[in-house]
């Protein structure tokens, strides 16, 4: 699984916003920097949930690993990817 680096050439960007979307929406939303006083603010994912799945492809695998048994597990209110 390859997580995304701007420094790494031949990557494809990924797209990043700046305030968090809905939870209902059909964006990923993975909260991928908490805003201090020494970087550029908080930043979510942008991409595009994978139907069926809570976050787009690549963080929930990599969600997943942190989990004992492989199963992501989110309040209700959170929407799955309709794709």
């Amino acid at each position: 699984m390859a997580i995304y680096d701007p420094a790494q050439p031949g990557q494809k960007a990924k797209r990043i916003l700046k305030r968090e979307p809905a939870r209902s929406s059909q964006v990923c939303g993975y909260q991928i920097q908490i805003g201090s006083w020494h970087n550029t603010g908080n930043q979510f994912c942008g991409e595009r949930k994978v139907r069926g799945l809570y976050f787009c492809q690549e963080h929930h695998d990599w969600l997943v690993l942190d989990e004992p048994d492989g199963i992501i597990r989110m309040a209700p209110g959170n929407a799955i990817g309709t794709g």
